[in-house]
């Protein structure tokens, strides 16, 4: 059985994002240094945080009765 040649395609190609985003908040996020490069710190509280946000919003924004 003889193999197609290869041809590259793009896989997803991108287009300008017009997502929405908002911000949580500005606290529980910091910068530091490690090994000579600025790292982003990020508290366990901003974890939870963005967990409890994430699922109001699944079961908020996502619910077939929010979309009509």
């Amino acid at each position: 059985m003889a193999t197609k040649p290869f041809k590259y395609q793009d896989t997803f190609p991108l287009s300008e994002d017009k997502t929405e985003y908002y911000l949580l908040t500005k606290e529980h996020v910091s910068t530091t240094e490690f090994e000579g490069k600025e790292m982003l710190k990020i508290a366990p509280e901003a974890l939870t945080l963005l967990t409890e946000k994430a699922f109001r919003d699944v079961n908020f924004l996502l619910r077939p009765d929010h979309q009509a």
